[in-house]
């Protein structure tokens, strides 16, 4: 799940608000919640189940509630991800 709005809870009439943010996603799979305005940096893993509340910094991993940093990951990666298996 991917959020990207949010309501101001300071507004009287709990206006919306949208997160106008580029979203650009090379994901295999996921089940983490990712709140709005935050940014999933290049190579970065969210492990499932997490809840992102900030900006998750390139080459990390993080998991948890809400997601904390574990370690760096490689950043000499060699694979590509298959788009039009996240997209069937």
């Amino acid at each position: 799940m991917i959020l990207t709005a949010d309501h101001d809870i300071n507004s009287p009439d709990f206006k919306g608000r949208k997160a106008l943010l580029p979203l650009r996603l090379c994901l295999d799979r996921i089940s983490a919640i990712i709140l709005p305005g935050c940014t999933i940096g290049k190579g970065a893993v969210v492990a499932a189940g997490s809840v992102v509340t900030k900006d998750v910094q390139p080459y990390t991993v993080v998991a948890g509630i809400p997601a904390k940093f574990l370690k760096m990951r490689s950043k000499d990666l060699k694979y590509q991800i298959s788009y039009f298996r996240l997209f069937q």
